[in-house]
């Protein structure tokens, strides 16, 4: 898990049904502080004996644990049966709605988190969540408990028997953390681990000799059908350093270098993350099945038949150059030229500009850098903020200041490249000349 993400380690016991599947998750119960997601902050993971739990903090039934092992080991021909035996035994919540209830005893602090993140599910998607009360609620979906009463922080996985139930744990005073809460609500709803998908070698590579021993199974794919690309921002992907066997190697590392800051950050939902749950719950049923495509400049689908703009745009479709201050542009012929406030003198204290340029369909851009001076300090001060991934993934940008990018060339993804240019009101530097032109995709 990412940021500031803690855990529960499990300890699987041989039982019959499991011994038959081999050698597996076997924990060894001991806790591990491993750093984890941007910030570098040390978690604690705390072993808890559940022999239920796996990949750290999914507690599973046993019928559960039984077809994620499969998942694990599908083949193209037992593949269709697999992935129906997983809808059935990982049910959504009856109704698209999730009942919850409160441990007495849970402190104020977590149940403030918890409506924190419940607040943004219900923003982000069409999935309902109700508290059930004491003497007023009297429904039959069983609750899902939120608990502190275990160490760790784990969940169930969607609704097991497929009518609710379950349980989050969120240890006291090290759980209540919006990122993490985030996370366990997204295992409570039905979610895996991202970087479990069955394509995430195409994405990430994991580096077994650094994992702590014993916990390589953490890593292992596991076959679901995938509805969206791979999103190494997802509020379900592991950080760079989890479960490092010192805390400080790396175990997961992206093939795009500029991937790693934003791996497992776990800070909100991304707009993938929001498409996920919201096909899970069938939030598109009324919408038009061209949908995605008719979102543009990276928009995603959202709940309302729309598309979630990233903030340079607007629009049903993010069809609008929002130009949020004088100096913003956007450029769409095929080749051209982008200039620093006031280039080739020294940029202006205290501004802002957003530049885009937008190809065509089957192009993508290249961007070369003849002149790239900018405040550097890490970074800190005045930066040049860069979105040239897949635009419907990227909800963190790059960033970039110093004379980093003099002399050298960055390549899009996609067809459309945004970049936002910040100045703070101190030290003023001599700016960027940027080239671009527009080239054919896949040279």
């Amino acid at each position: 898990m990412g940021f500031l993400c803690i855990a529960a380690f499990c300890i699987t016991y041989a039982v019959a049904s499991i011994e038959k599947q081999g050698e597996r998750d076997d924990f060894n119960g001991k806790a591990v502080e491993f750093f984890s997601g941007e910030e570098k902050l040390a978690a604690r993971m705390e072993a808890t004996p559940s022999r239920a739990c796996l990949e750290g903090d999914m507690l599973l039934t046993s019928e559960q644990k039984e077809v994620y092992f499969a998942m694990r080991e599908a083949t193209a021909e037992n593949r269709e049966r697999v992935r129906r035996d997983a809808a059935a035994v990982f049910s959504v919540w009856p109704d698209r709605t999730l009942v919850y209830k409160y441990e007495a005893g849970l402190s104020a602090a977590t149940k403030r988190t918890f409506e924190e993140a419940v607040e943004i599910y219900r923003e982000k998607t069409n999935i309902r969540f109700l508290e059930a009360i004491d003497g007023v609620y009297t429904g039959t979906v069983n609750p899902l408990m939120v608990q502190q009463s275990s160490s760790g922080c784990f969940s169930t996985v969607g609704s097991p028997g497929g009518n609710g139930g379950g349980r989050i744990n969120l240890q006291d005073g090290v759980c209540a953390h919006l990122g993490v809460v985030l996370h366990e609500i997204g295992h409570a709803l039905g979610r895996f681990h991202e970087q479990t998908r069955s394509d995430r070698d195409a994405y990430i590579r994991v580096i077994e000799d650094n994992i702590l021993s014993g916990y390589a199974h953490n890593f292992r794919m596991a076959d679901r059908p995938m509805v969206a690309p791979y999103d190494l921002q997802s509020i379900m992907h592991y950080a760079p350093q989890a479960f490092s066997r010192d805390g400080y190697v790396e175990t997961i590392i992206p093939h795009n270098p500029n991937d790693k800051p934003k791996m497992g950050r776990q800070h909100m939902l991304s707009r993938l993350d929001m498409y996920t749950f919201n096909i899970a719950y069938n939030a598109y049923d009324i919408c038009p099945s061209d949908l995605w495509s008719q979102c543009r400049r990276g928009g995603v689908p959202n709940k309302h038949c729309t598309c979630d703009c990233l903030p340079a745009f607007e629009g049903p479709y993010c069809e609008i150059f929002t130009q949020p201050t004088a100096c913003s542009e956007i450029h769409t012929d095929d080749t051209g030229s982008i200039y620093s406030p006031g280039y080739p003198e020294l940029y202006s204290s205290n501004t802002e500009c957003t530049y885009v340029v937008e190809c065509a369909d089957n192009e993508v851009v290249e961007l070369d850098f003849p002149t790239f001076v900018v405040e550097g300090f890490d970074c800190w001060y005045d930066k040049m903020y860069m979105m040239t991934g897949d635009l419907k993934s990227e909800i963190y940008a790059d960033e970039y200041c110093d004379d980093i990018l003099q002399g050298h060339q960055i390549v899009s993804s996609s067809n459309v490249v945004v970049m936002k240019f910040e100045s703070d009101g101190w030290y003023n530097f001599p700016g960027f000349k940027i080239d671009y032109r527009c080239v054919p995709a896949g040279l």
